[in-house]
């Protein structure tokens, strides 16, 4: 497993660096940056199609590396990268499955997923099936909490939040959740209350308590809370 996160506002304030990694990403990627309307979703697009490029390219089967990898856009020959792909005669294209969960069409040895949030874009890879969530700290009211949190995790989140943040502890079960969710490629058909999160095993578990998945936890810059889950 390798975990990758970039700053979008790197790319945004150089549009040069911009263009360089938009002739990486591929046709398809480039389709896709086209279609959001905004700058800032294009920026945020362009980096997850530019973080899967180089996922690829560094993969290696046999490294588990659960550190966070920051990527500095100015500090990748993208050149090279574009080289690697014209030169194996692949090229990263994203097939989608029932859910919408995206799988490499010329690489299906790799899993991979990505996640953004605020200024960030984050890409985890792995030999099996992964999810990868990242959510930027914020105010998460009691009813919303109530919508996506069991009974149980609410007495959780009570007892741990004694004399600590109860919004940072409401986001990280957020980020757990949604991890797990994209793990499974459910989506929406999921409700998050047909699970919990265990965060003293870090383990995922069903109706029945039973283990389902597991999960790492990190945090970045004091604000962002990333959650990987695996099978």
């Amino acid at each position: 497993m390798k975990i990758y996160i970039i700053d979008v506002r790197d790319v945004e304030k150089n549009s040069i660096l911009g263009e360089r990694m938009f002739a990486v990403v591929g046709k398809q990627r480039q389709e896709k940056v086209e279609r959001h309307r905004f700058d800032r979703d294009k920026i945020r697009s362009l980096c997850a199609g530019a973080l899967i490029c180089l996922g690829v390219m560094e993969w290696d089967e046999k490294e588990q590396d659960l550190d966070l990898h920051k990527v500095v856009p100015e500090k990748v020959n993208w050149e090279m990268l574009q080289a690697f792909f014209e030169t194996s005669g692949k090229s990263v294209v994203c097939e989608y499955g029932s859910n919408g969960k995206p799988s490499l069409k010329d690489y299906p040895e790799i899993q991979f997923n990505v996640s953004h949030s605020g200024d960030y874009v984050v890409a985890v890879f792995d030999r099996q099936a992964v999810g990868v969530d990242i959510q930027e700290h914020r105010t998460l009211k009691e009813n919303m909490a109530r919508h996506f949190l069991t009974a149980w995790e609410l007495e959780q989140t009570a007892m741990q939040a004694e004399g600590g943040n109860r919004e940072e502890i409401l986001c990280r079960l957020w980020a757990i959740k949604e991890s797990y969710i994209k793990l499974t490629g459910e989506g929406m058909k999921k409700s998050m209350k047909d699970f919990r999160v265990n965060r003293q095993s870090g383990l995922i578990e069903n109706v029945q308590r039973e283990p389902v998945a597991e999960f790492v936890e990190k945090v970045w810059m004091d604000k962002y809370y990333i959650s990987v889950c695996s099978f």
